[in-house]
């Protein structure tokens, strides 16, 4: 569990269930991670996930000072959003690495939501574009790279596909430092590309956090 990252749970049945339950309360959200399996060496999982964004989005909306989404009549009101996204995991070990390739996709049943209400910025835009398209796909790669008992680096490359957008690119650098068995800090960097309504932008945001893990 980290500030930042969800809490993730792993059960002895070859299930894992993760949350952020920071926002838990304003923005409902879980994610159930099956592993099926191996094949000729290779990981075989699915990860399915459920989010209602709703009442988070009323919550930014507002008219004046600090209102992120516009309160106009003429846009009309928030509706119910129901998000769900399944994904296909592929991942080889390799001595200290692990590289995983997914493919996924995400629906929003009946979603039309007013492109108005949806931030046209950076990491915000291509996720809540689904709320007005109502279809989404994504695909990419991860690698997970042990240097030492007590480093480990994460790194990924991500593609975001949109009826009627180009592709959006985003990839993550994060190195992990084991403080303990249990506190972890890490720090790096997500870097972001895009064709966005205003015209096409690359941007890089630092990151940071502190987790810990604990084992029954």
């Amino acid at each position: 569990m980290g500030v930042f990252q969800p809490l993730v749970y792993g059960m002895k049945n070859k299930l894992e269930i993760s949350t952020h339950p920071i926002i838990f309360l304003i923005k409902p959200n879980i994610r159930l991670k099956k592993f099926h399996g191996e094949l000729k060496g290779i990981g075989l999982a699915s990860r399915y996930s459920f989010d209602y964004p709703t009442q988070f989005l009323k919550l930014i909306q507002r008219k004046g000072k600090y209102g992120i989404l516009s309160k106009d009549p003429d846009v009309g009101d928030i509706p119910n959003l129901f998000i769900f996204q399944g994904e296909w995991l592929m991942t080889k070990n390799l001595n200290d690495f692990s590289l995983t390739g997914k493919l996924g996709m995400s629906i929003c049943p009946g979603c039309e939501l007013d492109k108005r209400h949806i931030v046209d910025l950076p990491l915000a835009y291509p996720r809540m574009a689904i709320f007005h398209y109502g279809i989404a796909a994504n695909s990419g790669v991860d690698l997970d790279y042990n240097f030492s008992d007590k480093i480990s680096i994460k790194t990924d490359f991500e593609l975001l596909f949109l009826p009627e957008e180009n592709i959006f690119l985003e990839h993550k650098l994060l190195c992990n430092y084991h403080l303990s068995i249990k506190h972890i800090v890490s720090a790096g960097y997500k870097l972001t590309h895009g064709n966005y309504p205003y015209g096409k932008q690359l941007d890089i945001f630092p990151l940071i956090d502190f987790s810990w893990q604990w084992e029954k």
